[in-house]
């Protein structure tokens, strides 16, 4: 029998069942447990997609060989991605340098998920469609989020930013050009979105930190450049072609040579889901 709410007994009782629930919920995988490279937000958050979404993911998970995050980011990266060619150019392997490409992190995630008779996941890019206008193109982003979470599958979001810079090489005109790439992971859609936008809860996998988005579409009509695909063979888009995203919380998405008068901006470029 348990002693009456008044009892301080009963206040210990709930603070041990609080504690224990805490215990439970598991820990963001943090991109820096991965000694190999600075570009880890990819295989961080592949595993906090497995670590976070529905028990189907399970086997996947216990699947990666390692005692600690760190190794198991080894084991993926060098699994699914070091030694296997790209998708996009067969001349070289998924991961270099500076990390993955989306659709490659699609394909090695697949790959993996077949290892243990688990369906597919989606991907795809977030520019918007011939015809659509801002308001669609928002709703359908949105979507895409909301089907992928009420499946149990929280996705993969890919943030790219750009700049517009004055170089000699470019004659010193201002041109558009990328700067930065992150991989965060879709936890919540936070409220009803409005017209405007709509407040996305995430995983950073930078110090495994949950943080918070705001979606939106541009405000004040503004065109810019972004670029669907690689540097190398991608296509760069005009008009507004994806949705651009406020990440304060996000500190690895600022370049660190801005300067006050150039451009500056964030999107929302790819998504992985179930979809």
């Amino acid at each position: 029998m348990l002693p009456p709410r008044s009892h301080p007994w009963f206040r210990c009782l709930v603070l041990a069942a609080g504690i224990r629930t805490l215990a439970a919920e598991p820990l963001p995988v943090d991109q820096r447990a991965y000694p190999d490279s600075p570009n880890g937000c990819a295989p961080a958050t592949m595993l906090n997609l497995l670590r976070f979404g529905d028990a189907v993911y399970a086997p996947a998970l216990d699947g990666i060989v390692g005692s600690d995050d760190g190794v198991k980011m080894r084991f993926v990266v060098d699994r699914y991605f070091r030694h296997r060619p790209s998708t996009i150019d067969a001349s070289r392997m998924r991961w270099g340098v500076h990390g993955i490409d989306a659709r490659d992190l699609a394909v090695g995630m697949n790959e993996l998920l077949a290892d243990h008779r688990i369906a597919p996941l989606s991907s795809t890019y977030l520019d918007r469609e011939p015809e659509e206008n801002d308001r669609d193109h928002l709703a359908r982003v949105v979507d895409l989020i909301r089907r992928s979470l009420d499946a149990g599958t929280p996705p993969v979001l890919n943030l790219r930013t750009y700049l517009v810079k004055v170089r000699e090489e470019n004659g010193d005109q201002p041109v558009w050009e990328t700067a930065r790439s992150h991989f965060v992971l879709i936890t919540t859609i936070r409220g009803e979105p409005g017209e405007i936008g709509s407040e996305l809860e995430v995983i950073d996998p930078w110090q495994g930190r949950r943080t918070t988005l705001y979606l939106h579409r541009e405000a004040n009509g503004r065109s810019f450049r972004a670029l669907k695909g690689s540097e190398d063979a991608g296509e760069w888009l005009d008009g507004r072609p994806f949705l651009q995203v406020l990440a304060p919380g996000v500190p690895t998405l600022r370049p660190a040579n801005l300067e006050w008068h150039d451009r500056y901006l964030a999107v929302a470029s790819h998504l992985i889901g179930r979809f």
